[in-house]
């Protein structure tokens, strides 16, 4: 066994593919069932499928890439032990099948450097690197999003809003979402002296995250049945939506992430005899899992959440075992993710200093190299010949260390803020997945893996001179999966786009409507109020209460501004029959005719003098009253 392997790791296939389904069934699980309902459960079922064949598609590339990763580095091994083999082909013909053994872990990123160009690697660290930072907003937007319902009132957990009080004895400042940002900022002072001090996750939290995870996915399901059964369907989603299909595909594709990391789990594993079939198994199993707690969820509530485990939030406790399952599902994230947080922005970290370097190549660590030797040339006898001196004069040793030092402050700062500042603005959880998952997760899931399976095999041919053994070769071996990926890829981030492109014009125009419709309100009523104005103060009686009033109510009407769309809002909520009256009779002689006698304009003037006060509650009573 070589030594990049410990033997200490290795395990059991069933240990590595129960690691593997762990990997997969993750946070996107907990905004499926909140896609489905929006989606419709038809579509939600095909595309669906669709992921997780195309997911499964893209993970044999991974695996197969994998093998020749490891044919490339034993070659390279045999090149060094060998010197004095002439050809050194010959080696890989010797080492034949058990070349392509995975015995050496290779990283994801490793592989890209090993078979993509500079462009392809660039491309390659960009897509992991933003659906990192997207995986970071999620984690840092569930976390605090569960505790937040914790802290605060529960009651009617599926159609509160951001803007109520958390509790009805705390101050009106302190809204759900204020205290959804508390936690946020709580969340990551927490998680950030666990990612400075570069904590991974042990053994013991794998198994405990393992065993709650496991846990808490089974009662929801048992929970969602149950109410199914007990009180019937209480949502009913349609069939189809399309307008909803980005967020269903954004989750999907999410859901079933794990590529970047299969590599340090298929690696240990004892035996890799039949790893494609074990692996179809294992998603079978997810799609299955996926199907029941989806389907159970978008049908049991009338209101699906987009962290679903806030959803068993009861309005009443009848008895303390409820009390206690409610508890640990929505802590449940808290846990979980909270120890995979500091992992992910450590691997972030790592990733954008590699991209850094490949953007802007920087000869710093040259260049401390090159004057620690011209420090050490001080030690020389005099006899010796001084260095040479550099064409251009280089930096002084300290303001190389102390760019690295910025470059180490920078960056970390940089993956902890940018997430943050996502989840201050915005608590959407299924938002936060659906963008992840359309965008940087294609590239990661779909388009890397199939760029890499096409360069691998060409390697294999031109530099190992011997095919990928079928043992080690993906199921799909024709071009005309890689294609069709490439398609669905395509097509789908098209429709995603198209669909974001729509609703946005769609809501602006709208808003463009809303506000046309409203100036016309206000011509309407600004000719009603000369109008009225007119016939009032012809009124024998009545002159100076008028002119008292009119002075006080142009002062409102022109400090609170034309455009203020309150009094209308007020109007239709309050006066629905008086507006349609008024509206009905915009000119002024139907209006003169309308205004009958003393006591009829006086109840008009009240209403207007109703209608033009946008900066705050209508009155009770007109002044005029008194």
């Amino acid at each position: 066994m070589p030594a990049s392997v410990d033997p200490n790791t290795v395990y059991q296939p069933v240990i590595g593919l129960l690691y593997i389904f762990n990997l997969i069934v993750g946070t996107g699980a907990l905004a499926l069932p909140k896609a489905f309902q929006s989606a419709g459960w038809v579509l939600s079922i095909v595309l669906l499928f669709i992921s997780c064949l195309v997911s499964y598609i893209s993970a044999t590339y991974v695996i197969e890439c994998l093998s020749v990763a490891n044919a490339i580095k034993a070659k390279q091994r045999r090149e060094g032990e060998e010197d004095d083999l002439g050809d050194s082909d010959e080696a890989v013909v010797e080492g034949g099948r058990s070349s392509f053994e995975i015995t050496q872990r290779v990283e994801f990123s490793q592989m890209a450097s090993m078979f993509l160009s500079k462009w392809g690697l660039i491309f390659s660290y960009i897509s992991l690197d933003v659906y990192l930072f997207g995986d970071l907003a999620i984690y840092s937007t569930t976390v605090p999003k569960s505790f937040m319902n914790l802290l605060c009132s529960h009651v009617n957990s599926s159609s509160v809003k951001s803007s109520d009080p958390c509790q009805d004895w705390m101050p009106s400042l302190m809204t759900r979402f204020m205290v959804y940002r508390l936690c946020v900022l709580g969340f990551i002072g927490i998680c950030l002296p666990m990612v400075l001090a570069g904590i991974t996750k042990t053994k013991y939290i794998q198994l405990a995250t393992t065993v709650s995870r496991w846990t808490a996915f089974g009662l929801m399901i048992v929970l969602a049945s149950m109410q199914l059964v007990t009180d019937g369907a209480a949502g009913h989603p349609p069939a189809a939506d399309i307008h909803s299909f980005s967020s269903l595909f954004g989750a999907a594709v999410y859901a079933f992430m794990c590529h970047h990391s299969l590599p340090s789990l298929v690696t240990p594993m004892t035996s890799k005899d039949s790893i494609f079939t074990r692996l179809m198994g294992v998603y079978v199993v997810v799609a299955l899992f996926y199907y029941t707690l989806s389907l159970t969820g978008s049908f049991a509530f009338d209101h699906v959440l987009d962290v679903y485990t806030l959803n068993f939030l009861h309005d009443e406790h009848k008895d303390m075992l409820f009390t206690v399952i409610d508890t640990f599902l929505a802590l449940f994230p808290v846990f979980t993710l909270t120890t995979n947080y500091p992992i992910v922005a450590i691997t972030l970290i790592n990733n954008l200093n590699v991209l850094r370097d490949l953007l802007i190549p920087n000869n710093g660590r040259i260049e401390e190299e090159s004057l620690l030797r011209q420090e050490n040339s001080s030690d020389l006898d005099a006899d010796d010949e001084p260095p040479r001196a550099s064409p251009t004069r280089p930096r002084s040793l300290s303001a190389v260390r102390y760019e690295k030092r910025l470059n180490a402050l920078l960056i970390p700062l940089l993956v902890l803020s940018l997430p943050t500042i996502i989840s201050l603005l915005t608590d959407n959880v299924l938002l936060l997945a659906s963008v992840t998952g359309s965008y940087p997760g294609v590239g990661v899931q779909f388009i890397i893996p199939c760029l890499l399976v096409m360069a691998a095999r060409q390697q294999a041919r031109s530099e190992l001179n011997f095919p990928v053994p079928k043992r080690n070769q993906s199921p799909f071996q024709s071009n005309g999966w890689i294609y069709a990926i490439f398609f669905w890829a395509v097509l789908a981030i098209g429709i995603v786009t198209m669909n974001i492109l729509v609703m946005n014009s769609t809501v602006i125009l709208s808003a463009g409507q809303h506000a046309i419709h409203n100036r016309k309100q206000i011509a309407i009523v600004d000719a009603q109020l000369n109008a009225f104005i007119f016939i009032i103060m012809a009124a024998p009686g009545e002159r100076y209460h008028v002119l008292a009033q009119l002075e006080h109510l142009q002062s409102k009407y022109t400090g609170c501004g034309h455009a203020d769309t309150s009094r209308y809002e007020w109007l239709t909520n309050h006066h629905r029959d008086t507006r349609a009256s008024l509206i009905s009779h915009p000119d002024l002689n139907s209006f003169m005719a309308i205004v009958e006698n003393e006591s009829r304009a006086r109840t008009r003037f009240n209403l207007l003098n109703r209608m033009i006060q946008p900066c705050g509650p209508p009155p009770e009573k007109s002044p005029l009253d008194d």
